[in-house]
């Protein structure tokens, strides 16, 4: 209230939500974590964010359904379409499911125009993930920022192909379940590529995730459980009649090396997003001091959040980090 130039987006856990939510106005944009990511790295139930010009940036509530709002999505778009350096942030609902059909909406942007996005975490007690625009509550939200200086977008996969394929002969992409691998059991058929027995199978989930390659670049979809009647459910969409790839973990200090070596240009900003599977098993395996230190070896200036699901350009993923990087 004291800077109204300016708005702000900040993350926090959901009791911090509600209680920011009290005091802020309509210029301030709340989301719900699993975790956050600031200036000392990765962190828990800490509020961290990032203020900018309101004159750069333009908020769109997102409705349900996400078509609903395609009017003001589409005019948030055309107004900064032609800025190469211009994005949308996108904070999505956690627990809806509803992630792929906010991505179908942004069908009229062209595929380069950058869009970078996390959906709302709950420290993994999976009962609400909530997200406000200052007092009034929303389902999903878009933010258009129209930069000047340059953007970058990165994503890193801490996983690699087992060169093991399964074809998906059976799903249901509304509730994110696969019926059938091979046209045979789910469970069995991933099992039998892990070598382990089936009731071993959720535990392996964090470490062998599977991949959907699209020219040549691979997207993490996360398992998320083992249903009653050997189904398993995803974190997203799988399609029927679609080969997917069999990932086990790479090496996470060579992957933090090459994310870095990609950018393109000294930034001082950066916000990055990261899956809460891929945090869980950071913490499991004592890493996330690895990757603390080398993003700030990059700039100090940054932000993010730990999510139930990640979002880059028109896809969302799984298990993945995703970054924007800045030069203002």
């Amino acid at each position: 209230r004291e800077h109204p130039e300016l708005g702000m987006v900040l993350f926090c856990d959901n009791t911090t939500v509600y209680k920011l939510s009290g005091v802020c106005n309509e210029n301030v944009v709340i989301c719900a974590t699993a975790g956050e990511f600031g200036m000392s790295g990765y962190q828990e139930h800490s509020i961290t964010g990032f203020t900018y010009p309101k004159t750069i940036a333009e908020i769109v509530e997102i409705k349900v359904p996400a078509i609903r709002s395609i009017q003001q999505l589409r005019s948030g778009y055309e107004a900064v379409r032609h800025n190469p350096n211009a994005f949308l942030l996108l904070l999505c609902n956690g627990l809806a499911m509803g992630e792929e059909r906010i991505m179908s909406t942004l069908f009229f942007m062209e595929d380069s125009f950058k869009v970078i996005g996390g959906s709302a975490g709950d420290y993994c007690a999976f009962e609400e993930t909530p997200i406000f625009i200052g007092s009034k509550r929303v389902d999903s939200v878009g933010i258009y920022f129209n930069m000047k200086k340059r953007t970058q977008l990165l994503k890193e996969n801490i996983y690699h192909s087992m060169n093991q394929k399964l074809l998906v002969t059976e799903a249901d992409p509304n509730t994110r379940t696969i019926i059938s691998f091979n046209h045979r059991n789910p469970v069995e058929e991933y099992a039998k590529v892990l070598q382990i027995p089936t009731v071993q199978l959720a535990d392996e989930f964090m470490n062998h995730p599977l991949g959907r390659k699209v020219k040549d670049v691979t997207y993490i979809a996360s398992p998320m459980k083992v249903n009653p009647n050997h189904t398993i459910t995803f974190y997203s969409q799988i399609l029927p009649d679609t080969f997917v790839e069999v990932l086990e973990p790479s090496s996470i200090e060579e992957c933090f090396k090459n994310t870095v070596k990609q950018l393109e240009f000294q930034p001082n900003f950066l916000l990055s997003i990261h899956c809460i599977l891929r945090s869980l098993k950071l913490k499991n395996d004592h890493t996330w001091d690895i990757l603390n230190q080398s993003l700030q070896r990059v700039t100090r200036n940054q932000t993010g959040f730990i999510s139930y699901g990640e979002q880059i350009y028109k896809k969302h993923l799984n298990q993945t980090m995703v970054i924007l990087a800045t030069e203002e």
